[in-house]
């Protein structure tokens, strides 16, 4: 079975979208990650052109297409799972802060 062309193009798209927030959240509380962010932005947007390119211009198996989806679906999750956690740790320090200042 294969992998329809919108499905493929919408999670590369939707990886793209996960490095953006993800790089806009953490450099909102981390600046100093900004540099390391627009590299990894950068890497991902080349990535996600030329396999994109590939499967479009030179009709790559179904093993390379599911082998790409895969890749980009756990980075995608592992960007969700970072600012899952930097939201309840930032969300926990709020409410120490307000807990203190109550006192």
């Amino acid at each position: 079975m294969r992998v329809p062309d919108y499905v493929f193009m919408g999670i590369g798209g939707f990886l793209i979208g996960a490095v953006l927030y993800s790089g806009y959240y953490t450099t909102r509380y981390e600046p100093e990650v900004k540099y390391g962010y627009a590299i990894v932005g950068i890497g991902v947007i080349i990535s996600v052109i030329i396999n994109t390119w590939l499967d479009f211009f030179h009709k790559a198996s179904d093993w390379f297409r599911y082998g790409t989806l895969l890749g980009y679906s756990i980075v995608a999750l592992g960007l969700i799972i970072i600012i899952r956690e930097r939201r309840a740790e930032y969300g926990k320090e709020a409410k120490d802060a307000d807990s203190s200042r109550s006192d």
